[in-house]
């Protein structure tokens, strides 16, 4: 099997509803941390009818820096999102 390049690699967790409603309801300083469009923090991607959101990765990423990703996403989520709950945040 060969590798591909030009595949981006993306890091997240399905939404539920009350991520999705709290997610489309943010507003003034925390809005920068999620878009639909390319973002420098988390992105929401649909697959289907399923939206996702999280982080697309276009560079290499080796497996030790994947840990460093998973843990960036969540953070994001926790500070945007309090109340939702991650339950697998935790190690």
């Amino acid at each position: 099997m060969e590798l591909s390049e030009r595949h981006a690699i993306f890091i997240g967790c399905k939404m539920d509803g009350q991520l999705r409603r709290r997610l489309e309801s943010l507003s003034g300083p925390d809005r920068k941390y999620v878009s639909s469009d390319d973002s420098t923090f988390l992105r929401i991607c649909r697959l289907g009818s399923d939206q996702f959101v999280g982080k697309v990765i276009h560079e290499r990423l080796s497996t030790d820096r994947i840990d460093d990703v998973r843990r960036n996403v969540l953070s994001i989520l926790q500070r945007v999102c309090p109340t939702c709950g991650f339950p697998f945040t935790s190690r």
